[in-house]
């Protein structure tokens, strides 16, 4: 396993390798610090309302919206009431409008609600997670950011031809297969069976890539042979061994369907980095912009730069909500402006010679 962090003006970008394919993006903003709970941190919380018919309680941590602590099968804790000051760690992280869910943890008594354990930065976390070193993007010779890319595009190539075209809607994510003129020596069965095969292991790979959790439904080309179905609900299942989440998967239905739901333990990278399906969000937009000034900095040393952006951008980053210009004064100095180029689109940007 190899990590692979690059920390931009904004923003932590960071991709788990096995060999040479990326099977985890991670994006960590400045403009979260702070205001999210993250995996893994330990917090006091205080409790707010148990509820019996959820078996659980809701709970204060002092960080974002309020969190629930189910009891699970072992019920309500001892000593567990409204008001009282507990232990818990964030066991999976807010998403959408859900806060995030807990599980107890011991603490020393003290006020509540406050943090007890910080996570550490993301790079650290994941090369304690993969007991791997943490490389930059020119030491591992690796194109972060066409990965970051590749991983919010809707369709996917498969080896061989054929494709994924993956869209995630609000109730779970739709992955569709499709032939594209894939061909076989074989015949039609035999073709299908490959592709749904192939189709099965890049769903998977991708699912954990992009971070996806909930239910997926997977649209595979229809199999005749109850062999050839069983073969497929075992390539898809052992795809996911090595995840890290739990996955389960529902058996085919008879139009040729799988269903799965995968444990979200954080949000997906689209949730991140999408206003809407396909369309990039302002700060994403504004980071993008960011990351191409100070390379272009970097590249010409000496230089003075202008960042011509539209009117959404360049409303973004004059209000500057992140200390964005003081760090970037930091790594290129004085020698770059921020203009408004009102012919661009609103969320466009580029970066000239002053």
């Amino acid at each position: 396993m190899r990590v692979v962090a690059a920390d931009h003006v904004g923003e932590t970008r960071a991709a788990v390798l096995d060999g040479d394919r990326a099977i985890e993006l991670h994006l960590e903003r400045w403009s979260e610090r702070g205001q999210r709970a993250l995996r893994g941190e330990v917090f006091r919380a205080r409790v707010t309302k148990v509820d019996g018919s959820l078996n659980g309680a809701f709970c204060e941590i002092g960080r974002g919206p309020t969190a629930f602590l189910p009891f699970g099968k072992a019920g309500r804790p001892e000593g567990l009431h409204e008001g009282a000051a507990i232990g818990v760690q964030i066991a999976r992280e807010q998403f959408q409008d859900k806060g995030p869910t807990l599980t107890l943890f011991e603490v020393e008594p003290g006020e509540a609600p406050e943090i007890v354990v910080s996570a550490p930065p993301l790079a650290e976390r994941l090369s304690m997670m993969f007991e791997a070193p943490v490389r930059t993007p020119k030491e591992a010779d690796v194109a972060l950011d066409e990965l970051f890319d590749e991983a919010l595009e809707a369709v996917v190539p498969l080896p061989g031809g054929g494709k994924l075209i993956i869209e995630p809607v609000t109730a779970m994510t739709v992955i569709d297969v499709d032939a594209a003129g894939r061909q076989s020596q074989g015949g039609a069965p035999k073709m299908a069976l490959d592709l749904n095969k192939t189709a099965a292991r890049e769903a998977a790979r991708q699912i954990r890539l992009r971070g996806i959790g909930g239910v997926v439904a997977i649209d595979f080309l229809p199999l005749k042979k109850k062999q050839d179905q069983s073969q497929l609900d075992q390539t898809l299942k052992g795809a996911f061994k090595r995840d890290p989440a739990k996955v389960d998967v529902a058996p085919s239905s008879r139009f040729a369907i799988v269903e799965l739901a995968r444990q979200r333990l954080g949000r997906a990278l689209h949730e991140i980095a999408w206003e809407r399906f396909g369309v990039d969000n302002v700060e994403t937009c504004a980071l993008a912009a960011l990351r191409r000034l100070e390379a272009e900095g970097q590249a010409k040393r000496g230089g003075r730069l202008a960042l011509l952006a539209g009117k959404e951008v360049h409303a973004w980053l004059e209000t500057d909500p992140i200390g964005w210009s003081k760090a970037m004064k930091s790594r290129l100095g004085d020698r770059f402006k921020l203009v408004l180029d009102e012919a661009k689109g609103a969320r466009d940007f580029e970066v000239r010679p002053l």
